[in-house]
């Protein structure tokens, strides 16, 4: 089954991050194919110089995480260019995509998952 989770928000704020992380998780873990699709300030996400405070999760790392396992990580171009964002603060494995992708993800998966606190 092929799975696209799209986020929304900004990463340490809400927990959508988190949640998208564990659906991630499981689904790789049976066999699926997983992308997740930063849009908004969810891009911020892929930053890998973040320096969360001790003891909060590291959403980059966890990110790159998933990406060692098999997913996919796709971020909005658009919402990089407007928080600031370039390719080189990005965490490896990441892809800059756009609207046109996302269209093409949500018409191709089996499930489509928004989350947007």
């Amino acid at each position: 089954m092929k799975i696209t989770i799209q986020v929304m928000v900004q990463p340490y704020t809400y927990q959508d991050l988190d949640t998208a992380v564990k659906i991630a998780e499981a689904a790789l873990k049976k066999g699926h194919e997983v992308t997740i699709f930063l849009f908004c300030d969810s891009a911020i996400a892929t930053n890998k110089h973040m320096k969360p405070v001790r003891g909060d999760r590291n959403i980059s790392q966890l990110l790159k995480g998933l990406i060692d396992k098999g997913a996919k990580v796709e971020i909005c171009g658009i919402c990089m260019d407007y928080r600031g964002i370039t390719t080189d603060m990005i965490i490896e494995g990441s892809n800059p995509s756009g609207l046109p992708e996302l269209a093409e993800l949500i018409y191709t998966s089996d499930r489509f998952i928004s989350l947007m606190a």
